[in-house]
């Protein structure tokens, strides 16, 4: 990969993805109840849909002979272990603001690389459908009287 900035940009959108509260929570497993069914099923979903883009990011930066760094979760991810998902879907829904923002800014540095621009747009997309995701959970979660979902 000859462009820094372009190796750099992937591998912060590789981070974003990978590194994801999401992501985190397959590892944290929140407390979930009766009724939170859809929900843990949209999270899973998004899951498996960072996944995937996870690996086609690493294998582009791979072949392209440029080094996969994975980085690391926020610190404040840890606070959320064991949480009830009605408490968490807040948390969720204003980390996913965040990732489309960062994401927005990779899509725009990696605009030079038609490939790795599309992988970027792709990302991007999903992200935003993620959160329209969460938001809805979010606004269901409000409706049923819990003050704290709405972020």
């Amino acid at each position: 990969m000859s462009n820094p900035g372009t190796y750099q940009a992937l591998n912060r959108l590789l981070t974003i993805l990978y590194r994801s509260l999401p992501m985190y929570l397959t590892y944290a497993s929140p407390w979930t109840r009766r009724g939170d069914e859809r929900a843990t099923e949209a999270l899973r979903r998004i899951v498996d849909d960072q996944q995937q883009l996870s690996t086609r990011v690493a294998g582009y930066i791979i072949e392209h002979e440029g080094r996969v760094e994975l980085g690391d979760y926020p610190l404040d991810f840890p606070d959320t272990n064991d949480l009830a998902f009605d408490y968490l879907i807040g948390k969720l829904v204003t980390c996913q603001k965040s990732d489309v923002a960062a994401l927005e800014r990779c899509a725009a540095q990696l605009r030079d690389d038609r490939e790795a621009a599309a992988l970027a747009d792709e990302a991007l997309g999903s992200a935003r459908a993620h959160l329209e995701t969460l938001e809805e959970l979010a606004d269901e979660v409000t409706k049923q009287g819990v003050s704290w979902a709405k972020p």
